[in-house]
């Protein structure tokens, strides 16, 4: 008997999620260290850049009702307006400011209330109260600055280069967080923030340099608008929970499809009582590994995860014979495995049922076939399960 297990996150996923982050991030830091100091009008470049980019991942956001990059672009936005402020203001003496030391304070903490914050929605009742407690922090920090306050843990004479060592030290904690937590979820999101708030991080410890801090907030904002741009169409086109193509994808891949295919049904046994006995994580964990057992058996179809219980498989320039056996062979692989679930002693059994219809000349477009498919496996589920079946 086979025996199938929830395995550590592999660290192929995370690398693909983050490589794009990283590419910008090392680009800067290279830029940096190269092409330092730059010529003024390639610095006045460089400073447009960082607002029109944060203004387009901000408009992007707004229009696909995304909410927890926002926070970060707002962050970004008036930390980067108030170093340049104080810079202009109070020229080298900015660095021992108690606006500049509150500000290092401020920054790393919300950077990790809102790095932890469930994605909803922006246009969200919620997301308004966030709003005014960020707006609310910064009057209070601007109080304690014009009272000569400074936040911190350690003296003003102690500082990292152009850093307090208590925004050091914060920042320091703040992106081990975010790493642990990347590293652990290994998402599009959780990369660009870890890697956009790196950036910014440079950007406060190289302060002084005015190439240095207008380079780095650029990368920020030029991360954060691709990783949201990323994660919209990942989330869009692709199940999150087995990373397979959704049915959105089908939909835009149909048209593509050849003259001639088979459309394979794979529907779970049971589901709602499987939801109902192992709840949602439980049933998105076994969902998982079921997926993982069909890409493993079948690896030459075009895999949709279609609904919640349901994948879809396209067999190009197969007949439906042939097809019935690639999914009979699915469904024996997964009906002969133990699927082991979190501290279960006792391996869960499950099975599928499935489906196949052939292309015909009549068919207008591919629901077409998945509809006849469809209609046979529900005549075949009200006299049993676990079985393989023919349109």
């Amino acid at each position: 008997m086979l025996r199938i297990s929830i395995s550590p996150e592999k660290f192929l996923p995370l690398l693909k999620n983050a490589v794009i982050p990283a590419l910008i991030f090392g680009a800067a830091l290279i830029g940096c260290y190269a092409a330092s100091p730059l010529s003024e009008n390639t610095m006045l470049g460089f400073h447009s850049l960082f607002f029109i980019l944060s203004l387009a991942c901000f408009l992007v956001l707004l229009y696909f009702n995304r909410g927890r990059p926002a926070f970060f672009i707002l962050l970004f936005q008036i930390s980067y307006i108030l170093i340049n402020w104080l810079k202009r203001s109070l020229g080298s003496d900015y660095l021992l400011s108690p606006a500049y030391l509150n500000l290092s304070v401020f920054l790393p903490l919300n950077l990790l209330i809102f790095c932890f914050l469930p994605q909803r929605p922006l246009l969200k009742k919620t997301n308004v109260y966030l709003l005014l407690t960020v707006f609310a922090q910064f009057a209070l920090a601007e109080k304690l600055s014009a009272a000569g306050i400074a936040i911190g843990f350690f003296p003003e004479a102690h500082s990292v280069a152009g850093m307090s060592l208590s925004g050091f030290l914060l920042f320091a904690i703040v992106l081990a967080a975010m790493f642990l937590r990347m590293s652990v979820a290994g998402t599009i999101d959780t990369a660009g923030l870890f890697y956009a708030s790196f950036c910014v991080f440079l950007g406060f410890y190289y302060s002084e340099s005015p190439t240095a801090l207008t380079v780095f907030f650029s990368s920020a904002a030029l991360i954060l608008l691709l990783t949201v741009i990323q994660d919209i169409y990942h989330s869009a086109y692709k199940d999150i929970l087995t990373d397979l193509p959704s049915r959105n994808a089908y939909m835009l891949n149909a048209r593509d499809f050849p003259l001639k295919y088979s459309t394979g049904v794979i529907c779970i046994d049971d589901y709602e009582k499987i939801r109902m006995v192992f709840g949602r994580l439980g049933t998105n964990a076994l969902v998982k590994m079921i997926a993982a057992r069909i890409n493993e058996t079948e690896t030459e179809a075009l895999i949709y995860r279609y609904a919640e219980d349901e994948f879809v498989l396209i067999f190009k320039n197969e007949d439906k014979n042939s097809g019935f056996d690639r999914l009979e062979k699915i469904r024996r692989n997964i009906a002969s495995a133990e699927f082991m679930l979190g501290r279960r002693k006792k391996p869960v059994k499950l099975t599928v049922s499935c489906s196949v219809s052939e292309k015909k000349r009549s068919d207008a477009n591919s629901i077409e076939v998945l509809i006849r498919a469809r209609k046979a496996l529900q005549k075949t589920y009200k006299f049993t399960q676990n079985v393989t079946t023919k349109a």
